[in-house]
């Protein structure tokens, strides 16, 4: 993602926050179609590994959630980093997701089993829980649940800034994408949102739909992302508080 560098805004050179983000979001409206063979492909890959890892770990259990990070996230990485490419340069070809995948394969995994950890324990924590009912068991109930959910909430951004920052990885990578996160929460909430709304149109429907979910969703991050930073680099140019939002 070397475009969301070059998307970034430099002091003296931004001619406004809001003109910039509307510049990023016209960028990934009209790669949209252009981009469409790499997002289908793109997103095909990622239903084919989630229907491998349903077939291998049906139910939602500890042990699915964690074989879906594995085998879904070099599939996310290289998805997200398309769509990234499409907010920074306005289109990406089939060739920008192959070196994607070939980039991130490993780095992919390793992002989602960070939210998919506490998710497995959150889940065997509730099954101890429904079957003891002890209280004790509260407090690691609450902590597991809302590690999963801040994760599931800041991989969007994880996947994005180490795609454009191979040098930026580990515990500073976690506390950029949080930082970001908690700076613009409403940005980052339409992706999940999306996603869930799509998950239960396939459901009700048809499942064709899950196809067309992937790439909206990562579309729809990689705009969250794309403004997110040219809103935060504008403030750092100006010395101000970046609006949230």
């Amino acid at each position: 993602m070397s475009g969301h560098t070059t998307a970034l805004p430099r002091t003296g050179a931004v001619p406004g926050a809001s003109d910039t983000e509307n510049e990023a979001l016209r960028r990934v409206l009209r790669g949209a179609w252009p981009s469409l063979p790499a997002l289908a492909v793109a997103g095909a890959a990622v239903c084919a590994a989630g229907t491998l890892a349903v077939l291998l770990a049906p139910g939602v259990t500890p042990v699915s959630v964690l074989v879906a990070a594995v085998l879904t996230g070099p599939w996310l990485a290289a998805l997200g980093a398309a769509a990234d490419r499409i907010a920074a340069a306005g289109e990406a070809g089939i060739r920008d997701w192959w070196r994607g995948l070939r980039a991130l394969w490993r780095f992919g995994p390793a992002q989602a089993l960070v939210p998919a950890v506490p998710a497995a324990a959150f889940l065997a924590t509730l099954d101890l829980w429904q079957q003891t009912r002890g209280p004790w068991l509260l407090p690691s109930l609450a902590a597991g649940g809302a590690c999963a959910v801040a994760g599931l909430l800041a991989l969007p951004a994880a996947l994005s800034l180490g795609a454009a920052r191979p040098g930026l990885r580990g515990r500073l990578l976690w506390i950029c994408a949080v930082h970001l996160v908690a700076r613009h929460p409403t940005r980052f909430l339409a992706a999940p949102s999306l996603a869930l709304l799509g998950l239960a149109a396939s459901l009700r429907w048809t499942a064709s739909l899950l196809l067309l979910v992937p790439p909206l969703v990562a579309l729809v991050a990689a705009a969250a992302t794309a403004t997110a930073l040219v809103r935060h680099g504008a403030a750092g140019a100006g010395g101000g508080e970046p609006g949230r939002g």
